[in-house]
């Protein structure tokens, strides 16, 4: 039972951390905030801060992880893994929460967005798409080649205020990724 307890701390500390952290970066840059700030604005001590994280980093991590890995595992529960139906649904799913990506990029956090994004897009590669020979350096080279023009399109979309339709980008990228 006190394992427990203190574990339910410790999720609890986390997310206290994770929703300072975003909240912080709506008012100001990445790199500005401090542990000190970011402690003070979850309601506990700095000491409490490094017993739960090494760095804001992987605050920011975990909380873009959170975002991500519903979305990630309804992707990988799907029987038919088709790249026209998974392009639309991300879309869709960056539309409804483009909140998040762009305090990441007015925040200028966006190289901790790259390295998650391109992490999510790789495993989704890697586990799942298999219309394609994915091992070796061809696995390697392809993934980066659909991480960096997903990514890309993504955040031009996002910066353009979301003018072009996400079924015309959904198009683009199922061709691309397909």
């Amino acid at each position: 039972m006190p394992n427990q307890y203190r574990q339910e701390q410790k999720q609890l500390s986390q997310e206290s951390l994770q929703l300072a952290l975003f909240a912080l970066m709506r008012q100001q840059t990445f790199q500005s905030i401090t542990i000190s700030a970011l402690a003070a604005k979850a309601g506990i001590s700095r000491m409490a801060f490094y017993r739960n994280y090494p760095s804001k980093e992987a605050v920011l991590k975990d909380y873009f992880d959170a975002y991500i890995q519903p979305f990630y595992q309804f992707l990988a529960q799907l029987p038919d893994k088709q790249a026209a139906f998974i392009s639309q649904a991300y879309f869709q799913y960056v539309d409804e929460h483009s909140d998040l990506f762009e305090v990441l990029l007015k925040s200028g956090a966006e190289p901790i967005l790259n390295q998650r994004f391109t992490y999510f897009v790789t495993q989704f590669y890697r586990d799942f798409v298999k219309s394609r020979p994915f091992t070796g350096a061809y696995a390697h080279y392809y993934t980066q080649f659909v991480a960096a023009g997903l990514y890309q399109i993504t955040l031009d979309w996002i910066k353009a205020g979301k003018q072009t339709p996400r079924q015309l980008l959904a198009q683009i990228a199922a061709q691309l990724a397909g």
